[in-house]
């Protein structure tokens, strides 16, 4: 039985957040991640602790698609909740592979690392969503511009479920295909 990706998904979102989180910021992860599994998005992250993780927790808990980017040659590293590790170790080049993995970039909470995730999605040409309920880059940079090689601003979501609104926005509009995106 072969399994079609085109009903299932509407495509693939990359989560980039802070390794290191408060129990606040986990639950607002695990809820983002549930909502996503429940509007058919699959997940693309890098694969670890923090964000990451508790993202991945609440794909699996809704039965989602889980892809982590690690920075490590073995596989068994990613965390528990990945159902598809991809390794990566080639120190901070594996952000790139992260936002280039998803159709759209959603920052949650993020230090440096998140930064430059928010950079090369920038840079990529990526759609970007910062959750502006936790502390760190997601808030700090929702509204604004990071240069003028694009038009458009770095989306702000106050909430989970406005994150998956400005998701279902941009899938609309932007008309990916799922089979590729996955």
């Amino acid at each position: 039985m072969s399994f079609n990706f085109k009903n299932k998904f509407k495509g693939t979102v990359s989560i980039i957040g802070a390794s290191e989180i408060d129990e606040k910021t986990r639950q607002i992860s695990i809820e983002l991640g549930r909502l996503l599994a429940r509007n058919n998005y699959a997940v693309s992250c890098g694969g670890l602790s923090g964000v990451m993780e508790a993202v991945c927790q609440g794909v699996k808990e809704e039965g989602g698609l889980t892809i982590g980017i690690i920075p490590f040659k073995e596989k068994a590293k990613a965390n528990e909740y990945v159902d598809i590790a991809i390794p990566v170790p080639f120190s901070q080049a594996r952000n790139v592979v992260v936002v280039l993995s998803g159709d759209v970039c959603v920052a949650v909470a993020g230090k440096a690392g998140t930064l430059s995730e928010i950079c090369f999605a920038w840079i990529y040409e990526k759609p970007i969503i910062g959750l502006t309920c936790v502390e760190g880059w997601s808030s700090k940079i929702a509204g604004q511009q990071l240069d003028d090689r694009r038009t458009d601003k770095i989306h702000g979501a106050d909430t989970p479920q406005a994150v998956i609104d400005k998701l279902n926005e941009i899938f609309t509009q932007n008309k990916f295909n799922p089979i590729k995106n996955i």
